[in-house]
């Protein structure tokens, strides 16, 4: 007897989960368009929508998962965002600083994030290009 498979969207957050999840690489890594990033603190959680909560309970990054993604995220678009990333419904939000001063960042699930200048209104883009969904496939 075979064992019903999960949902996609269910061996999506997995994958993603497993892909954010996967601890720092032996030898030296680039670091990433933001340069060398420090003091990382997490500042809260939370979910688009409650109904989403039950989906969200197991995305908590610890700041060290936080510095692997930018390390591997690069720039993007919002056009990029929309095209080739799927939104992730969960966040994690907080601070870091790096050599230009301290940074507001938020995290989403399927590997897209928002950073912005401490109080200022300039705000990038980041997504992990392994996290790219091939929207062909839905």
């Amino acid at each position: 007897m075979s064992t019903p498979h999960p949902p996609a969207s269910s061996r999506r957050l997995h994958w993603m989960l497993a892909g954010l999840l996967l601890p720092f690489t032996v030898g030296a890594a680039p670091p990433g368009p933001l340069g060398t990033i420090s003091d990382v603190r997490i500042t809260g959680q939370g979910v688009d929508t409650p109904s989403d909560a039950p989906l969200c309970e197991s995305f908590k990054p610890t700041p060290r998962e936080v510095v692997a993604f930018f390390r591997h995220a690069v720039v993007i678009t919002p056009r990029q965002e929309h095209d080739y990333f799927l939104h992730g419904p969960c966040y994690v939000e907080g601070t870091l600083r790096t050599r230009y001063g301290q940074w507001r960042w938020r995290l989403r699930n399927f590997g897209t994030a928002y950073v912005s200048v401490d109080g200022g209104e300039d705000a990038f883009l980041f997504a992990d290009p392994r996290q790219e969904s091939s929207l062909g496939d839905d």
